[in-house]
């Protein structure tokens, strides 16, 4: 799909939230849903099984109580730090009307590829504070969109408030090393090549502005933004069919393990 960088209608049809919101829907659909038992929630939900799309129903409901909200988030949060990918698509789904909402605001009025940049980092801030989150405080779902808020401004701020192509391209920050196993791998399975996986590392796990790191190649940015697109989508892709292992027994691995 071309990127036309005079464009300034958000367009949520393909990005990083749209990507977690259908895989949140197969994981609900079929005989098999991802759910929780009522019973290890409390305050009232149905003492039986209920599936993430249900409860996330149920949340959205007037009757809903800050007590019933918070206790279904410190169990889902729990579950995606122990049992795996799944539940953390799950937390990313039940939150997406949050989600969507904040991503409607923090990129209005900006050109696609920037929309695009913000809801990924969105998300990865999300994400990260699955791990990290205090679950003994009260409002843990609104306090991870604050995250999540936090990291959409970052970009927007970054991408949208210079006009001129920074000089110097940020210092690399310190990585656990675990999400480069993942791009080492498709490199390794020819799924993307180095200089996409390159490409991947500097801007979405250094932080690396895009434009800077275009700037630092004497390439045009809209180039790279379609390259680092269709390297991501590969990979999407790729993960998904099993050809790179995303496990946390695997060869690789990511931050949701």
């Amino acid at each position: 799909m071309a990127i036309d960088l005079q464009d300034t209608t958000t367009s949520f049809s393909e990005n990083a939230l749209s990507a977690a919101d259908r895989a949140f829907k197969l994981l609900i659909t079929g005989p098999s849903p991802l759910s929780v038992e009522g019973h290890s929630i409390g305050h009232g939900v149905p003492q039986r099984p209920i599936d993430l799309g249900e409860l996330k129903t149920l949340l959205l409901t007037p009757h809903a109580t800050d007590e019933l909200k918070d206790a279904v988030w410190a169990h889902l949060v729990r579950r995606s730090r122990c049992d795996g990918p799944a539940w953390v698509i799950g937390c990313v789904g039940v939150a997406m009307p949050g989600l969507k909402n904040l991503a409607a605001r923090t990129t209005q009025g900006c050109p696609t590829h920037v929309a695009e940049d913000i809801v990924s980092e969105m998300v990865t801030y999300f994400v990260a504070q699955l791990r990290r989150i205090d679950l003994d405080r009260p409002n843990i779902l609104p306090r991870l969109l604050l995250w999540a808020k936090k990291g959409a401004l970052r970009v927007r701020a970054r991408e949208c408030s210079s006009v001129e192509i920074c000089a110097d391209v940020p210092e690399p920050v310190a990585l656990d090393g675990e999400p480069f196993m993942v791009l080492a791998e498709a490199v390794r399975c020819r799924v993307i090549s180095s200089d996409e996986a390159k490409l991947i590392n500097a801007t979405r796990l250094e932080g690396q502005a895009l434009r800077a790191y275009a700037g630092r190649l004497g390439v045009p940015a809209d180039r790279l933004y379609k390259r680092r697109r269709a390297a991501e989508a590969r990979l999407a892709r790729a993960i998904e069919e099993g050809q790179v292992s995303v496990s946390c027994d695997g060869p690789a691995s990511n931050l949701a393990c």
